[in-house]
Formats: C-alpha cells, structure tokens, sequence
C-alpha cells in the first residue's frame, strides 16, 4: 500500500481520542517486556493508532505490530507484521496507508483480503502465460515436426546466445519481451565479433514470434486450451537486419584445387572420403539432404538416390530423385560394404547414425591448411560449402541450361536463389 500523509482526525467522531504516547523508538521497543505494549505517538491522532505488544511463547519473545481502528461502524485491529522483521519506519508507513483507508470509510481487512486476491490473480495469469523460452522451445519443436533439417541448429544457436547468457530473461512472459530486449541480445553478438549469425538468430527469434502468435489464433488449439502467449505484436520486426552481415560468398574452387581436394581425401578416413565423393559427383548436393539418406532410398535397380529436400517454407518435405552413375553406384557398394547392416548409408558408425554435418568443416579446414604456402597467398581458404556453387558454376560453363542445373540442385522452385548464391561463370 502506498504511504499516505499524516492527516489529523481528531475532529471526527468516536475516533480513538488523543493520547499523550511518545514517539517509539528500536530501543525502546526492544526493551519491552513480556505483557507489556506500546502506542506509537508519532502518528496522528484519530481513527487509527500503531501498538507494538511483547508476548512470549516457548521461551521467545516476540513483538508485534498491530493497527488498531474505530470510525463509525468500523472497528477492529490488524496485525501487520513483527519487530525487527517489520521495521519501526516501514511499519508506520503501514500504519499511515491504512489510516487513510478508514477516513475514506473502507474496513482495512477487507481492503487486505482484496488485494491479496488481486496479487493471487495476477500471478495466476502470469504463470498461465507462456515464457519467452517456453515459447522458444514450441517453435523448435514445430521444427521437428515439420521434419525441417534446420531444427537441431535453431535449437543449439536459441540456447547458446539465447537461453544461457539470459537465464532470467527466458523466463519472462513472451509478451512482455520489448524491441529494446531482442536489440540487447543481437548487440551480445555483435560486440563478440559475431558477423552473419547476428542475423540468422534474428531470423529465426522473429519467426519464433510469428509462430507463438499464429499458435494462440489457432482455432484447434483454441478447441481445447485458451492462449498461451497473447502476443500483441512481434517485437523483433521493429530490428533491421545489419545489411554489412549479409555479404554472399563467391568462392568457387579451380581446377588445381578441386584436384588438389580430391587427391588429399585419401588420407582421410574412408566413409568420410566416399562421402565428400559423393556430394561431387552426385552434382553438388546439399550435405544435410545428402547426409540423411538411408539405404531404402537407393534403388539399384533403377540407378537412383531418392532425397527428402525439406528446406524453405514447405510444410512438406518434397521427393528430390537424383540419378545414380556407375562411379557413384561403385563408391555406395563400398560404403555398404563397410556400414554393413547399418540404415545411414554415410555413417562412421556402422550405419546407426548418419554422419552429422558439422563434421565436414573442420575436414575440409583441414586439408586446406596442407596446401602449400605460396598457393595459398591472398587466397581465401576453400571451405564446403564451396563445392555446389563451384559444381554449378561449372555446368554453367558448360552451357547446362539453367531449367536443368535448378533441378540437379534442386532450388529450382525459389526464384533468384541461382543467380544469388551459385552462379559463378563469366561469359565474357
């Protein structure tokens, strides 16, 4: 309750008197006696007073605060609170709220029992709201269930720059997360030296936004359950994406290094050797759609690789049928022969699990390393994910047509991505 000014009341009828009480003080409050209470004189007289009283059970002394009152049809006293506990100051404070509630005419009890209907009713529905990581959490697992390869990296990047350097904050309610929070949590990235991924978590807090509020407009969640999140408004659309962050890469491998890659994976461990193989001459796949295909997706008959490409903003994950060469057909018998009974057909474990695609960077850094120092003067270094622009750059040159390479590469069905990210020849 908010502390009122001390307003005299002797005027008013049937009011407590005036008495000639002296101001407490901590001393003399601690040196009361077991029986014995205190008026406090330093309020005004009139309709309320502050007593402090020592009682005494199971040999302690205990002393207590209480208000006691009387206007017209009100009366009656109220404990609120001990000594030391409850402060001489913050109990006549107290005691001053309360005294301003009686002149007005209203019981204190009831105006106590209110208002701790009221605390117990916010908190009810602060609880009921959904948390920002709750939040987090639902459009991860949306992820998952629309089988979106992205999934396992939103999750890792929401907990490494989100939910561990901002314990607290994760657990707000979603909707009281402002513009002003998500800009401190990017400028965390920023000021770190993070460049690209700065933009890709507001990417992705943005779209974790937009699927909490379409989640409570959900009408058959809403059949069962009331909204969680009561988004009004995504407060990561108000940030820019940092345009300086958004730079497209443009290396392709030459001839000599693609030579160079191609003679140094001989040195390295074999089902990772065939499976960068594979990725060449299977035209530059994706590694996460190569990655994941198992051995019911190779139809020797036939001569083809069936992947699941789910990427974009498909809810479904569309058949990606890619043919297979005598080469290729010659490196899978291989990698059946050494994964055995195994359902990954690129594993390094048997075929239980397939080979995780972050364990293609540090290869490919590697052998990069290993080429000779005046080669790799001025050079930026060749990294993986060079290989399907470099892949289509070639067939670019070749004069594949553009319809042809879209569907190889399977990006054919998102306009402008070619042109952006993969082709690289010059024609002049």
């Amino acid at each position: 309750m908010a502390t009122c000014m001390a307003t005299s009341f002797s005027g008013d009828k049937q009011s407590l008197g005036r008495t000639d009480a002296r101001p407490l003080t901590d001393l003399a409050i601690k040196n009361l006696k077991a029986g014995e209470s205190r008026t406090d004189g330093a309020l005004p007289v009139g309709n309320g007073r502050l007593v402090v009283s020592c009682t005494k059970a199971r040999g302690q002394l205990r002393r207590v605060w209480t208000f006691r009152y009387r206007k017209e049809a009100l009366r009656g006293e109220l404990k609120i609170g001990e000594h030391p506990a409850l402060s001489l100051e913050h109990a006549r404070n107290e005691a001053r709220s309360l005294l301003e509630l009686v002149r007005l005419g209203n019981d204190p009890k009831v105006a106590r029992i209110e208002s701790r209907l009221a605390n117990i009713e916010a908190t009810r529905q602060i609880v009921a709201l959904g948390s920002f990581g709750a939040m987090l959490d639902a459009y991860v697992a949306y992820l998952q269930r629309s089988g979106k390869e992205s999934a396992h990296d939103v999750a890792a990047i929401f907990k490494r720059h989100v939910s561990d350097p901002w314990p607290d904050l994760v657990k707000l309610p979603a909707n009281r997360i402002a513009p002003e929070t998500i800009r401190d949590i990017l400028a965390r990235l920023v000021r770190k030296g993070i460049g690209r991924q700065t933009n890709v978590l507001r990417s992705y807090l943005q779209a974790a936004f937009t699927h909490g509020a379409h989640s409570d407009l959900d009408p058959r969640r809403a059949a069962v359950d009331s909204a969680v999140f009561k988004l009004t408004g995504n407060p990561v659309a108000l940030l820019p994406r940092i345009q300086e962050f958004e730079s497209t890469r443009d290396r392709i491998l030459s001839d000599d290094e693609f030579k160079y890659l191609w003679a140094k994976l001989d040195d390295i461990r074999l089902e990772m050797a065939h499976t960068i193989r594979c990725e060449v001459l299977l035209g530059g796949q994706r590694f996460l759609q190569l990655l994941r295909a198992t051995w019911a997706d190779y139809d020797t008959k036939a001569h083809v690789l069936r992947l699941a490409d789910p990427k974009g903003k498909r809810t479904t994950a569309i058949p990606h049928v890619l043919p297979v060469s005598k080469r290729v057909a010659t490196l899978l018998d291989a990698l059946r022969a050494l994964n055995g009974d195994g359902e990954y057909i690129f594993s390094t474990t048997g075929g239980i699990k397939p080979i995780h695609h972050t364990s293609l960077p540090p290869v490919f850094a590697a052998i990069g390393k290993t080429v000779p120092a005046k080669k790799r003067a001025g050079i930026d270094p060749f990294q993986g994910r060079d290989i399907r622009r470099s892949v289509e750059t070639r067939l670019q040159a070749l004069g594949v047509s553009r319809e042809i390479r879209a569907q190889l590469l399977s990006h054919g069905r998102t306009t402008g991505v070619q042109q952006k990210h993969y082709e690289r020849h010059d024609y002049s």
